[in-house]
């Protein structure tokens, strides 16, 4: 039976199955009519058996009718994920990357990797999981010690796998000028220390476990361009210089502009990225600035321009000045009163945090304990004998900066206040990065010990971050705008399901419609959208 949007009615057809290649079309045998209601449905049924009956008379071969009660199930495979990513794999060039490392392989090297991409852009677990789950994304053949032995042999690959990452990028979204960098921390269930595994500030809290640090770049459009691993005890302002410093190795680039967030801005930083002809938009802590410049007196402030549909107490504020602590570098205060009324309620709303904890402390002993979070022990007093109290005067104190925000920008850097707030407000792309690594990605927390091994994890985390950011990205220029969260819902419907006829011992294979979103990523990616019901003409028993 064939529906179509432009017949109000469907019709009902004969059609054989004809392999053309490795695609199975169907070409119509007989056109039977028109079915407008039940009765002429059973009358043209009749006639296609009658029909079918004289075919065989002739001696014409016919495929056996299938009884749908006759089916029985045999596995389901998720294969959306598997066609999505051995396109993307092709468009990014990391296939021909992983390709050269494969050919000292006594298995396929690519296959497995990419069975391990497939399963983490689905549902990341173990290894040991990973290769349960084989059969379900359609791959076989696949031993457990050919994924822990793909790992080390991609280890190396790092170098190359960022250089074409750099390199697609700009082809799909032009040249690099600006970067935004940032770093986190990714713990293992481990205490075990060694060359790379610490302890240190960690980001998720998870101070009684070892660490190490991780250094991301993304472009403007969120896109991962480059990543560096460093031991879990050094501070976060250490990291950036060797990963710029890479870059500048790996490719030309100039006149870049790098956006990252107070947590990086040191004096040995700025003065490091001026001397290496990097532009900087960098978030500044304004309670150091020296008192005489009254950084947070509003008597000196100015509305932003653009602002005029938005009501005049709400617009925001600014300043600029000379920064007083790095050379050649302007500073930019603004002043927000939506910031100012949540960083008066976050601050309301600790204090209160605080008090209720205070009050359910029954010992001394408890309140220490309590005091030691750098978020409470700023609005705290504690006596000799640990007695707690409230510091009204820094609360006071902390209450005059609500509102205020400081970033240095490079003089090099010759943009506007609107451009250099522009690109610092854009800094959410490397926080949404790392979200969708630590989180959708699993990234963590790591299992693996041997620093190869965990290089090969980071840099499959990485790979997988890059597809997904380049998948979005295509779609954006082809007008289709889907979250990560979408994509993964829309892949996860496309599916195979296998069968077999208990009458016939015949196997065969239906594949799944393709929902509107699944349907729209497949055609920018240039994959067939055709989905069709097989069946193996030869015995499966």
């Amino acid at each position: 039976m064939k529906t179509s949007k432009k017949a109000k009615y469907p019709t009902l057809q004969i059609v054989e199955g004809v392999r053309e290649g490795k695609k199975v079309k169907q070409r119509t045998i007989a056109h039977l009519g028109v079915i407008k209601n039940q009765q002429d449905l059973q009358r043209l049924k009749n006639l296609a058996d009658k029909l079918i009956q004289r075919l065989e008379k002739e001696g014409l071969e016919i495929d056996p009718k299938v009884e749908v009660k006759e089916l029985k199930h045999k596995k389901t495979i998720y294969d959306g994920f598997g066609l999505v990513l051995d396109r993307l794999m092709d468009l990014t060039g990391f296939n021909k990357i992983i390709q050269s490392a494969g050919r000292k392989q006594h298995f396929s090297l690519e296959e497995s990797i990419k069975f391990m991409l497939v399963q983490r852009f689905d549902l990341p677990s173990s290894k040991r999981r990973t290769y349960e789950r084989q059969e379900e994304h359609g791959f076989q053949g696949i031993d457990l010690q050919h994924l822990y032995r793909s790992m080390d042999a991609i280890a190396s690959l790092d170098e190359a796998i960022q250089k074409q990452a750099f390199e697609t990028a700009c082809n799909i979204s032009g040249l690099v000028d600006c970067f935004f960098f940032n770093v986190t921390t990714l713990y293992f269930e481990s205490v075990q220390q060694d060359d790379i595994r610490d302890f240190g500030f960690s980001k998720d809290q998870k101070y009684h476990r070892v660490q190490i640090v991780f250094a991301l770049v993304v472009n403007v459009h969120g896109i991962p361009v480059a990543y560096e691993i460093f031991k879990g005890n050094l501070a976060e302002t250490k990291t950036m210089l060797p990963v710029l410093n890479k870059l500048r190795e790996r490719f030309s680039i100039n006149h870049v502009t790098v956006v990252c967030d107070r947590g990086l801005a040191s004096k040995l930083n700025i003065e490091a990225l001026q001397n290496a002809n990097f532009h900087f938009v960098i978030a500044t802590k304004l309670r150091s600035m020296p008192k005489k410049l009254k950084v947070n007196d509003l008597s000196n402030y100015v509305a932003l321009p653009n602002q005029a549909n938005i009501a005049e107490e709400d617009r925001v504020l600014f300043r600029t000045l000379p920064h007083p602590q790095y050379a050649d570098t302007l500073l930019i205060v603004t002043y927000s009163p939506r910031r100012a009324k949540k960083d008066k309620e976050d601050r309301e709303r600790l204090i209160e945090k605080l008090k209720r904890k205070l009050s359910n402390s029954s010992d001394k002993g408890s309140i220490k304990k309590l005091i030691n979070n750098a978020e409470y022990k700023k609005y705290a007093n504690i006596q000799a004998d640990a007695l707690f109290m409230l510091n009204e005067q820094a609360i006071e104190e902390d209450a005059k900066w609500d509102g205020f925000h400081g970033i240095a920008v490079s003089n090099s850097a010759e943009i506007s206040v609107e451009q250099a707030l522009a690109r610092y407000q854009d800094l959410w792309h490397v926080e949404e990065a790392f979200r969708v690594a630590k989180s959708t990605l699993k990234t963590r927390p790591i299992f693996h010990w041997a620093p190869r091994r965990i290089k090969a994890h980071l840099l499959l985390c990485l790979i997988n971050l890059f597809l997904e950011r380049f998948l979005e990205s295509l779609l954006r220029q082809n007008n289709v705008y889907l979250t990560p969260d979408r994509i993964r819902h829309a892949l996860a419907q496309v599916h195979t399901t296998i069968f077999e006829d208990r009458s016939t011992k015949r196997e065969g294979a239906m594949q799944s419609l393709l929902c509107q979103d699944a349907q729209a990523i497949f055609q920018v990616l240039g994959i067939p959208t055709q989905r069709n019901t097989t069946f193996q003409s030869q015995c499966c028993a």
